[in-house]
């Protein structure tokens, strides 16, 4: 269960929450009039604005509320995306229900409070929804602005001054650039591509794992190349530090590992050449 970001939660998003979206909500009301506004509550146009600063003004309250005790309960525990949408859904609920109370009362109780609350769900959804989700995506933007540099960080930090060092950490994103997997680059036997995913083959006490990594092999071709992880094969990567031979067979040229039970790792006629020589320096 993911948690959500915490740039829900900044100021400036908090801020449009609570004062931003009652003024649109205000003059959608009176421009719009969403759902025959004026003709259902029985209102003439100059009353309109009244009427509608009075709904603003529960809204705001209602979500003034609601984000405090969000951000209250947010500091004790992680809310999940699942949970930040039921909350606002009953947040929602909150304010159709006594808007819902005010158009009642407004009415002098002629019409029922029950024929009044589908209706004012509607007016309420119409006000509410295109703003939440125009929040969400910039709150979501945001983050994804806020990992992108911090994985870039990362990114330069291990592709510098750390380039082909034994006991480098290769960080390896995923497609969002989240950091997924932090490996010594001496643990390291190969890389194999595997449809929309990237196999990372290590050795863990002596076994052998693969991480199955979501993202492409150009990717994470620099981090590679800077650590001596080499590209021997349309879909593979070879640590030059784990080969032991490099021989010439009927069925092509493949590279013979150190670990036993690595299989042989193929070395396609395009990379051959650029590999051989490598290896050659390397180990010389």
């Amino acid at each position: 269960m993911y948690k959500i970001p915490d740039s829900y939660f900044k100021s400036g998003i908090l801020a449009c929450y609570i004062l931003l979206i009652p003024m649109y909500a205000f003059f959608f009301l009176i421009g719009v009039k969403p759902f025959n506004l004026d003709t259902f509550m029985g209102i003439r146009q100059d009353q309109l604005a009244f009427i509608a600063a009075i709904m603003v003004s529960i809204q705001l309250v209602v979500v003034l509320i609601s984000r405090l005790a969000m951000l209250l309960v947010r500091n004790r525990q992680n809310i999940s995306y699942t949970g930040f949408v039921i909350w606002e859904l009953i947040e929602g609920i909150a304010v159709t229900m006594f808007c819902t109370l005010f158009v009642w009362l407004l009415s002098k109780r002629t019409m029922f409070y029950v024929d009044i609350l589908p209706k004012m769900f509607l007016i309420i959804c119409s006000i509410m929804i295109l703003p939440y989700i125009i929040l969400a995506l910039i709150a979501e933007l945001q983050d994804r602005n806020s990992r992108l540099a911090k994985s870039q960080v990362v990114i330069e930090k291990y592709a510098s001054g750390q380039m082909g060092r034994e006991d480098s950490t290769l960080p390896f994103l995923d497609e969002k650039k989240n950091l997924k997997l932090a490996v010594t680059s001496s643990s390291v036997l190969f890389i194999e591509a595997a449809d929309n995913y990237v196999n990372i083959c290590y050795l863990n006490n002596e076994k052998l794992i693969k991480y199955p990594l979501r993202n492409s092999m150009r990717s994470i071709e620099q981090i590679c190349e800077s650590n001596n992880i080499v590209r021997c094969h349309r879909s593979y990567y070879v640590n030059l530090r784990k080969i032991r031979a490099i021989r010439k067979a009927r069925e092509g040229i493949f590279a013979e590992l150190t670990y036993p039970a690595a299989p042989n790792i193929p070395i396609s006629a395009t990379y051959s050449e650029a590999v051989t020589g490598k290896f050659s320096t390397f180990s010389s």
